[in-house]
């Protein structure tokens, strides 16, 4: 008989389960929930627009602010059409921390991310500093704090290799550093000297010494780069790169 009764329970959970997930599916709009870091959010984000554009629904996005993104997507970027950015915990179709596919990005949806203007004076401010004597500019993402000796990177990207990727290019253009690490700062500019640009990182004990308003400027300025060098194996370069194309 306790059989009987465990079965049917766990019969009653599989059947409740699955009419919940198609309540949630059928409905006028996708829920997906952001998992990780702001680059890994803003992937899921446009990937699920990309899916729920396709089926004629909106999105909402369940957007954490957390250790990992220490900020709300509304105080970064415009409001973007269909979407709806959710603060809270709610039910959700989907728990990721990337794209449901590819398509979003050939359909070029990192266009549709707009930064608010107060962040985009700051960005063309940098742009106008390194297109000061020349409208060309070289870039470099060097990611540093975070990730040395993480599993997942199978190549780090070395000093040497941006020293080298910098090197290939006309020695008068200007070069901005989008950085997480002042020691890194302290050594391009001592070889660069004032062809570098950057904000200046105040140390603290945090293990990213930047704010996550200074990683979308780095981000877009990075991205208006003639020539640009990003971190193997670092979404926030796979970012720039999508943005960079979107824009072309």
């Amino acid at each position: 008989m306790k059989w009987i009764i465990l079965l049917l329970v766990i019969l009653l959970f599989v059947i409740f389960y699955n009419l919940s997930k198609e309540y949630y599916i059928n409905d006028p709009y996708i829920t997906v929930y952001g998992q990780y870091g702001l680059n890994n959010k803003l992937n899921a984000l446009l990937g699920y627009l990309h899916l729920a554009n396709r089926e004629n629904k909106n999105l909402k996005f369940i957007w954490i602010k957390d250790d990992a993104c220490p900020g709300d997507f509304n105080d970064l970027f415009e409001d973007i059409p269909n979407v709806e950015i959710i603060k809270s915990d709610e039910p959700y179709d989907f728990k990721t921390h990337w794209a449901s596919d590819d398509q979003y990005i050939k359909d070029k949806y990192f266009s549709l991310l707009k930064p608010k203007l107060s962040i985009q004076k700051k960005i063309d401010n940098f742009k106008k500093e390194l297109t000061s004597s020349n409208s060309n500019y070289i870039a470099c993402h060097i990611r540093r704090t975070d990730i040395i000796g993480a599993g997942w990177v199978k190549k780090h990207t070395t000093d040497e290799d941006y020293i080298n990727f910098i090197n290939q290019y006309d020695p008068s253009l200007k070069i901005f550093i989008a950085t997480d690490n002042k020691d890194t700062q302290d050594q391009f500019r001592s070889i660069y000297k004032d062809r570098i640009v950057f904000k200046e990182i105040i140390p603290s004990n945090n293990v990213r010494q930047t704010s996550l308003e200074d990683a979308v400027v780095d981000m877009y300025v990075c991205a208006g780069a003639t020539y640009f060098l990003g971190y193997e194996g670092s979404s926030f370069s796979v970012s720039i790169n999508l943005i960079r194309d979107a824009n072309k």
